[in-house]
């Protein structure tokens, strides 16, 4: 039975469909997905076929060609331009991809990734003096991923004499830093189609920026393929868990195609030790390559993530796969570890929570897996979570949000009783005082209540429409691909069947079955993972379900794989 709410996806979808439908001749249920996700009808086309001429132009961010022209001076004068980046998966490749396009062009380039530990988050004087001490003076710096709110690093910078430009996009702090520009969507309201880049796409931007003043002034940049790092972009973007709409989703789409043609050592040496196959998906990104580029930083050194993603050699890259993999088996020793121990304080009652918030603390839990922690914790009580680990009197913590709950807001309106917090709507980071803890969460809860309800925080299916078997067609499915690429904010299609009966069944790898279900239209092969459909078998049901392809013996068989099952009595 099913266990979950459902809920439609909007109101008046027949009538919005109906009106795509007639327009463009769809299918329609995929005229049901385009009413459901709120795409207008003079948005459809682009949607159906996203292109790299979709990309708007990089000079409408304030000072960027500043940027570019300081970038060629630097080269044509034989400067250093040090990168400083962050040790996460998308501040890795847009350090990576910023490195390669201006090295590919003259330039003498340095990546300084910060040691989670050692270092701390973002960019600051003491990781400044580090990356001068590790690479020596450089006339020019980029932050990556990091830097919006360095004001004291970057100030420390330009007493130094260094220029600097910010690439991020975090949200800006009162004060803004003093940069020659600042490539950030967040902080400019009338880009409001960018707001969505990860920190790649900012870094991007500044490329193609870097790329285009170039060829306009004759400088250089004729060689370089930007479509040719949007492998970087795509790995970036989809780790950082950014909505794959708008321009995201035209970078993702044709990264994805990179990444599938491995180009790199580092990417083939990746694909090979993750074990996937060239058919790439950003869901593959998301469990299968992030994880392993994060667990450098989590657990080991950024450097070796860093150092995989532009090896020239595959022997190099393989060397450096290795390296990730040992580290990628460390963090989920210790993650499952720290997350059977949070499970129990939550079940024996001892950690703080209330039906709208959830924050669970453990002395000298590993600081580098307590974010994922705090991830799963997240989806399995459907409640914004902390999770802290306790170092002597100070407890360092990672949270991350649900539904519509916008954590940084929460934590700036409590902020009196942090050391420091900072990051993203949906995750955050944060240090106080271990005495400050329990009203830390009181006040927290109180913050969550104004801003969500109840209603928000229940645990319900989304779905797409009604659909009846006989309209899952070949040129459903032919539409269905124009889709992708398919990830957060972009989720597979969830559609309704109603009155369905199972007809045949069968058990598939011990939990799983697969089998055919019939309406009133027609019928359709299914699969229902860690579900046993057979206990429903001749009876009438409604399922949510979305419709796929199966590739059996080199054949694509269309079948639906079942989300949710409720009998109809």
């Amino acid at each position: 039975m099913g266990v979950k709410n459902w809920k439609l996806a909007g109101n008046n979808l027949d009538i919005q469909a109906d009106a795509i439908q007639r327009k463009f001749a769809l299918p329609r249920p995929i005229a049901l997905f385009f009413a459901a996700r709120g795409v207008k009808e003079d948005e459809v086309q682009n949607f159906l076929n996203p292109n790299l001429g979709n990309l708007t132009d990089p000079y409408r961010f304030p000072k960027i060609k500043e940027a570019a022209k300081r970038l060629w001076d630097a080269i044509a004068n034989k400067e250093t331009i040090l990168i400083h980046g962050d040790y996460d998966t998308d501040g890795i490749t847009a350090s990576a991809l910023l490195a390669f396009v201006l090295r590919q062009n003259g330039a003498t380039v340095h990546s300084f990734i910060p040691h989670r530990f050692d270092d701390g988050y973002g960019f600051t004087p003491e990781s400044l003096q580090k990356a001068i001490d590790t690479f020596g003076p450089a006339s020019v710096l980029v932050t990556v991923d990091c830097g919006i709110t360095s004001c004291d690093a970057i100030d420390e910078a330009i007493k130094r004499g260094i220029d600097v430009i910010v690439t991020d996009h975090h949200e800006a702090g009162a004060q803004l830093p003093n940069a020659i520009a600042i490539i950030n969507p967040k902080v400019y309201p009338e880009l409001e189609d960018l707001q969505l880049l990860a920190g790649a796409g900012a870094a991007f931007k500044l490329s193609h920026a870097f790329i285009k003043f170039g060829r306009e002034n004759n400088l250089g940049g004729f060689q370089t393929r930007l479509e040719d790092v949007l492998d970087y972009v795509a790995l970036g973007t989809v780790a950082d868990i950014v909505p794959l709409l708008g321009e995201n989703r035209v970078m993702v789409k044709y990264g994805i195609e990179a990444l599938r043609r491995q180009i790199r050592p580092g990417i083939r040496a990746l694909i090979e030790s993750s074990k996937l196959r060239s058919d790439l998906t950003p869901s593959d990104i998301t469990f299968r390559m992030a994880p392993r580029i994060n667990a450098a930083g989590r657990v080991g050194d950024a450097n070796v993530a860093l150092q995989l993603l532009e090896s020239e050699h595959i022997v190099d890259a393989y060397r450096c796969a290795s390296q990730l993999e040992s580290f990628n088996r460390v963090r989920q020793e210790k993650e499952q570890e720290i997350y059977q121990e949070a499970r129990e304080q939550i079940e024996r009652n001892l950690a703080w929570q209330s039906e709208y918030a959830l924050l669970v603390a453990g002395r000298d839990w590993h600081q580098g897996v307590i974010g994922i922690v705090a991830s799963r914790l997240a989806r399995d009580y459907n409640r914004p979570t902390i999770v802290l680990t306790i170092q002597g009197d100070i407890a360092y913590g990672s949270g991350r949000s649900v539904a519509c709950l916008n954590l940084v807001e929460v934590l700036s309106n409590t902020a009196n009783l942090l050391d420091r917090y900072g990051g993203h709507p949906m995750a955050v980071g944060i240090g106080l005082k271990v005495d400050r803890i329990a009203d830390f969460f009181e006040a927290m809860d109180r913050e969550v209540r104004k801003q969500i309800s109840s209603s928000d925080l229940e645990d319900f299916i989304r779905y797409d429409g009604e659909v009846q078997l006989n309209e899952i067609t070949p040129d459903f499915f032919g539409y269905l691909g124009m889709l992708s690429p398919f990830g957060h904010s972009n989720v597979k299609p969830i559609y309704r069947f109603n009155e369905v009966q199972v007809v045949r069944c069968s058990p598939v790898s011990g939990s799983h079955t697969r089998g055919i279900v019939r309406d009133r239209t027609g019928q359709s092969d299914f699969i229902a993972f860690n579900r046993n459909t057979q206990q429903f078998y001749g009876r009438t049901l409604d399922i949510l379900a979305t419709p796929q392809l199966n590739l059996h013996q080199g054949v694509e068989v269309p079948q639906l794989n079942i989300i949710d099952i409720k009998e109809v009595f």
